[in-house]
């Protein structure tokens, strides 16, 4: 049986986004989506946009990114 989603706050989004974040860097070894999605009951919509936003921050702030711009 599915979980449905909880309609959360800002404040509750936004720590959620953390959650994800942390736990998709520190378990290497457990972070598929369908994992992901059970964990924290979210949407595959949702984490993809956490993780896709996370991931562009973290490319842009990278060295090889910087270099590419000179």
């Amino acid at each position: 049986m599915k979980k449905v989603p909880k309609i959360r706050t800002s404040k509750q989004k936004k720590l959620l986004n953390k959650k994800i974040i942390k736990y998709y860097f520190e378990n290497s070894n457990a972070n598929s989506y369908k994992h992901i999605m059970e964990k924290f009951n979210v949407n595959a919509m949702y984490l993809n946009k956490v993780l896709s936003k996370e991931l562009e921050k973290r490319f842009k702030n990278s060295i090889s990114y910087r270099m590419r711009n000179y």
